[in-house]
Parts: C-alpha cells; structure tokens; sequence
C-alpha cells in the first residue's frame, strides 16, 4: 500500500519541485528583461542609425568641403551655394567625396562610397563631362548616416 502512495506521490512532488524552478528564473528573467530593456532602448536608439535611407544632394570634393564648406555656407547663405558648390565641384581626379544636402549639411563618404564614385565618374558620360565643365552633380546616395560620415550602399 506504501508503494502505490509513493508512486502516485512522487509524481506530483517532482511536478512541484519543477514548477518551484520556472518562477524564479522568470522573475530573474522579469529582472534582467528590465535591464535589457533599456539596452534595448539603446539598441532601438542604434536602429534608426542604421537604417539605410536615401539622400540626395550635390556631390563635392571632401577635401574643399571639410576645410571651407561651413565657413562658406554661413557667411553668405544662398548666393554663396552655388559658388561653394562650383569651388568644391569634383573632377575626375578627385579620390575623396561629401555631398551638400538639401537642408545645408554636408556629409563625407566612406571609403567603399569613395570607390563607388570614382567607379560612377568612369562609367557615367553625364558625371564626368559635368566634372570637367566644373559643374555641379546632382546625386542620390541610398546608406546609412553615422555623424558627419555616409556609409554608401549605392549612388545614383
């Protein structure tokens, strides 16, 4: 009679003994959730950083732009664009690249969006006459934005 308690007991005092483990390791799970939940607010802050997105501006020579472009944009305003733009315009020999956006900022290309451009410069009629008319080039670079620098994925 003892033997067949035991083994209608033993059963249910295991089903217990593993139902007590779940509970705490899901309150330390409930715990450690809190701490990567802001992680992972800081992961979702990082997310929008790393979404590739289009911009489109005018492409310059990274060399002009990074010595004079935000003293130009901002002593003259308008009537100094085009001529920032024409005194940064690239040519076919230039090997480091920004884009002026729209709204006055300038971004620098990576080196992978450098080698892109210079490939582009090569293939596209259009680029190159424009670069040797020193005329500005109007471009689309899909990437991602890290600071001051696009990570080029493709230029159009």
């Amino acid at each position: 009679m003892r033997v067949r308690i035991y083994t209608i007991i033993l059963p249910f005092l295991a089903v217990a003994a593993f139902a007590q483990d779940t509970p705490p390791a899901q309150s330390k799970q409930s715990t450690a959730s809190q701490a990567p939940g802001k992680t992972s607010d800081k992961a979702t802050d990082r997310l929008p950083e790393m979404k590739t997105q289009t911009y489109s501006g005018i492409l310059m020579d990274a060399s002009c732009a990074g010595a004079g472009a935000a003293p130009a944009t901002s002593s003259a305003g308008a009537s100094a664009g085009p001529g920032g733009s024409q005194s940064c315009t690239v040519s076919t020999n230039t090997t480091q690249f920004a884009m002026k956006m729209k709204d006055g900022n300038t971004v620098r290309f990576d080196d992978v969006g450098n080698a892109r451009v210079q490939e582009a410069m090569k293939t596209r009629k259009k680029w190159s006459g424009s670069a040797s008319a020193n005329k500005s080039i109007q471009v689309k670079a899909s990437g991602v934005l890290n600071g001051d620098k696009l990570t080029v994925l493709s230029i159009d």
